[in-house]
């Protein structure tokens, strides 16, 4: 029996439904009703009587809700304790993340961190590294995820962490002739157009830059940051190229897409990044470790 799985029954019995106990946790409805079917196995009980109409507690859930309340409030004692935040009185941590960035992986890292943790509300904004470094500076996000090259991660007054270090790579139509090739020979990429992000953003800058480091004409097709389905449909069409990650390149391979890596290889790095002079506490360092403990395990992983 874990914690959650109490959590779950007792918003379920409060809410008499299993979908709207979802949204209150800021959960999936699968989730809720795979752990509490997890819960009757393991406890041998039906917990709730279901029927097309509503949800409610079996005489054996009556019961099992009765020592529940105990369990929580003890919970809850126990936490306020230690001056940490409880299920009454939640923490809410505010991320921004990188566009792309279910492709890269880290919905079920950030999700798990929240299902676990019933006292912690989480809200993800979709931010271009400029804006991510603006709203940390204005303290209008604790926490942001974003990628760049090792030396493009110099804002001062801002803390980094690597998480994860990859190569960039193209993701073209495989209707295109050098959709045919092992990889993309950094001369060759002025002979597609690349879409990218706004002309004011860090990621169209950071590309200029790569281009013009190699000589090569910065051909640009169309911009846009957050409209990834978008840009997806653009590039199967043949209108440009998209410049991704190792991660987000696996995520997007398919019969209709090419991803080649960038040859000489190009390095980009994904950051855990929060304000220097804040000093994260309680439910924030518990999410700060758990990112890159998971990141960690990641590396280890793959070696």
């Amino acid at each position: 029996m874990e914690i959650r799985q109490i959590y779950y029954v007792l918003e379920v019995a409060k809410q008499r439904s299993f979908s709207k106990a979802a949204e209150a946790l800021f959960v999936s409805q699968p989730a809720i009703s795979q752990q509490i079917h997890a819960l009757e196995e393991e406890l041998s009980v039906k917990l709730f009587k279901r029927d097309t109409h509503s949800v409610v507690l079996s005489a054996e859930g009556e019961k099992f809700c009765a020592y529940a309340k105990e369990v929580i409030g003890s919970v809850n004692k126990l936490l306020a304790a230690f001056g940490q935040s409880t299920a009454d009185n939640k923490t809410t941590i505010r991320i921004g993340v990188f566009p792309f960035y279910k492709a890269a992986g880290l919905v079920p890292i950030i999700n798990d961190f929240f299902i676990e943790r019933q006292n912690v509300i989480g809200s993800i904004k979709v931010v271009e590294n400029y804006e991510a470094y603006e709203m940390l500076e204005a303290g209008r996000l604790d926490f942001v995820i974003i990628k760049a090259r090792i030396e493009n991660a110099n804002r001062p007054g801002i803390r980094y962490e690597v998480l994860r270090t990859e190569r960039l790579n193209v993701l073209i139509s495989r209707a295109n002739p050098l959709a045919r090739e092992e990889n993309m020979q950094v001369e060759n990429l002025s002979r597609v157009p690349l879409l990218t992000g706004e002309s004011d953003s860090h990621f169209f800058n950071e590309m200029k830059e790569m281009y013009r480091r190699y000589g090569v004409d910065f051909n640009v097709a169309f911009m846009n940051t957050a409209e990834t389905d978008i840009m997806l449909d653009m590039v199967q069409a043949g209108t440009g190229i998209l410049l991704i990650t190792d991660t987000v390149a696996k995520s997007y391979e398919n019969e209709m897409l090419a991803a080649l890596p960038i040859e000489p290889p190009q390095e980009i790095l994904t950051f855990l990044a929060w304000k220097k002079s804040w000093r994260p506490s309680g439910a924030y360092t518990a999410f700060k470790n758990y990112v890159i403990e998971r990141f960690n395990k990641e590396k280890a992983g793959s070696m």
